[in-house]
């Protein structure tokens, strides 16, 4: 079923399940109200539902005391180590918590001959909202939440801060995070915790995807693949399929299926349509983009290629011309230490950062975009920051300073 066991802090699984311990989740609650009070805990512990298929067998990822509050034991761990402990103390004791309580309010404001309308909801008791909020640990929303309005009394006068005026158009659906991937992976009972990771790679790896602003963009490697799947494998490519084998698979190791029976199902199909693809299947070669980079060895123009990581700059001339560059993009800003050109670049994992393209003469490197412009309070570089559905700001590079203005021309 899968491996189980306790390493420091956290009590560790191999383990899509929700079931929690009875003394885990009495220790919950003596926390809980410790730290928040008694109105903050449910009549009685939760039992939360586990998807289909699940490991049901072992207990959900927890951490093995409670009373380890994440601020006690930040000086022990490495960074990364410590805002993955915040992450499970914080989601492990808000399951635990009384739920929250909102009233769904529209308020009507009048301003002289003109009337504004805005819908949303108000916080009635804030239950695991005092500690937890779902999304605010991946970034994608932060700064109040949108919808959430404060408290008002019928017939207060209110002052106005701002109009802001936006025009809206119709958006298409938003392109995967990792979050959201894993998070509709679940959802369709497509694979398990141990292999979304691999999935990700693989992905990424082949080139199927690449990684523009925090989300997979197809690219055209990607799209062929899928459309060739379509065409010869209907059946397999069929989300369905996937996650019918994945319950059959479980069902065998349950003892309730013949694995002979299954593969044999399985195999007759597939194997007729491999034959048939093997034989009509098109062989397609993707176009090379030729730019006006010059081959400084042989004096042709560079082409674009997709290589393991990615796209990169070669020589057409290849095998008698092996000249290769990366693909640098261009942002038009300055580099803050020698006055260069920052460029968009991408780690191996397909992570994107910006550089001096005076590298390796210039190491300046910045995981935020530079905006071309220095702080006006400390003189550091100002970076991009940007939150859905809110104005772009020019935030310091200087975490110590908090300067940040909204995005406008002069900045």
């Amino acid at each position: 079923m899968g491996s189980a066991g306790t390493v420091g802090l956290i009590t560790y699984m191999r383990t899509d399940a929700t079931r929690v311990a009875p003394e885990a989740q009495q220790a919950a609650r003596q926390t809980i109200a410790e730290l928040y009070g008694s109105e903050y805990l449910p009549t009685k512990p939760p039992v939360y539902k586990s998807r289909a298929g699940a490991q049901a067998a072992h207990e959900a990822i927890r951490p093995t005391s409670m009373e380890r509050l994440p601020e006690e034991v930040k000086p022990f761990l490495t960074q990364d180590q410590q805002r993955l402990y915040r992450l499970i103390w914080e989601r492990f004791i808000a399951s635990q918590m009384a739920p929250a309580i909102l009233d769904t309010v529209t308020v009507s404001i009048k301003a002289g001959e003109y009337a504004f309308r805005a819908s949303g909801s108000a916080i009635k008791f804030p239950g695991f909202m005092a500690l937890y909020i779902e999304n605010t640990d991946n970034n994608e929303q932060a700064d109040g939440d949108e919808g959430m309005l404060p408290e008002l009394v019928e017939g207060e006068i209110l002052k106005l801060l701002q109009i802001t005026p936006n025009q809206h158009f119709t958006q298409p659906p938003p392109r995967y995070s990792e979050a959201m991937l894993v998070k509709t992976l679940e959802e369709l009972g497509i694979g398990r915790p141990s292999t979304y990771a691999q999935i990700i790679d693989t992905i990424r790896k082949r080139g199927y995807v690449v990684v523009e602003e925090k989300r997979f963009a197809p690219t055209e490697l990607g799209n062929i693949v899928v459309e060739l799947l379509k065409e010869h494998f209907p059946n397999i490519i069929d989300i369905e399929f996937t996650a019918n084998m994945e319950g059959r698979l479980d069902r065998i190791e349950e003892g309730q299926e013949e694995w002979v029976q299954v593969l044999e199902e399985f195999w007759g199909p597939f194997e007729a349509e491999l034959k048939k693809a093997e034989t009509h299947m098109e062989e397609v070669e993707i176009a090379e983009e030729e730019t006006d980079e010059i081959c400084e060895k042989c004096g042709r123009n560079m082409v674009i290629r997709q290589g393991r990581y990615g796209r990169f700059l070669a020589c057409p001339g290849f095998p008698e011309c092996r000249n290769t560059k990366p693909l640098l993009k261009k942002i038009g800003v300055a580099c803050p230490e020698c006055g260069g050109e920052i460029v968009e670049r991408r780690t191996r994992r397909g992570r994107t950062f910006y550089g001096c393209d005076n590298y390796p003469d210039c190491e300046f490197t910045s995981w935020q975009r530079p905006v071309g412009k220095n702080c006006p309070e400390c003189g550091k570089f100002l970076v991009l920051k940007q939150r859905r559905n809110q104005q772009p700001k020019a935030v310091c590079s200087n975490k110590e300073c908090g300067y940040q203005v909204e995005l406008v021309e002069e900045i």
